[in-house]
């Protein structure tokens, strides 16, 4: 019975990526996710007790890492935004779908606080990174938005989980060389 229990589980999981990456939180529907798990909204319920219960046992394990992520950043300036950029790679690998679904569609949910912070923590580092390169530093807030768009941007883009770590590894990288270059 428990084997069952735990392939109608991963059902609704691999159902429910497939809506919050598609539609966002608020505009998924239980429906549509029991429907597309073959079951009804009613059993749905018996596992999940809600749509944000369900988010959340998708991306916490993504959660749980950048709150580490926060919890280390380094002190000295110099260090943070390739250790934020080398996490990013290391953090999109592991957590490429779930990766997704927090950056492209949290809002009405608990999680766009921690969104908001890795935007802001982010946007601090690049802060100092441009400061230091003399450059201006109002560029940050943009900037830390193109990355983070263009890495959704790559995420969302292809379709083969390894040519798509691989872009993202260089894009990521483009940006690594191009922001160490400004602070030298």
């Amino acid at each position: 019975m428990q084997v069952i229990k735990e392939k109608v589980r991963k059902r609704i999981l691999e159902s429910a990526e497939r809506e919050f990456k598609k539609m966002g939180f608020e505009k998924s529907s239980m429906r549509t996710i029991a429907s597309n798990a073959d079951m009804t909204v009613g059993n749905l319920y018996r596992y999940y007790k809600n749509k944000k219960d369900l988010f959340g046992a998708i991306i916490n394990g993504l959660v749980v890492e950048l709150e580490k992520l926060i919890a280390n950043i380094p002190e000295d300036s110099k260090s943070r935004l390739p250790y934020m950029l080398s996490n990013f790679k290391e953090l999109q690998q592991n957590y490429l779908s779930e990766w997704l679904i927090l950056f492209g569609g949290n809002s009405g949910t608990k999680y766009k606080k921690i969104a908001d912070e890795i935007h802001q923590k982010f946007k601090e580092s690049l802060v100092d990174v441009l400061q230091n390169g003399g450059r201006r530093s109002e560029l940050a807030e943009p900037i830390t938005s193109s990355i983070i768009f263009g890495m959704n941007s790559v995420l969302q883009s292809q379709k083969n989980n390894k040519e798509t770590s691989e872009l993202v590894d260089d894009f990521l990288d483009y940006m690594i060389v191009d922001f160490s270059h400004s602070v030298a």
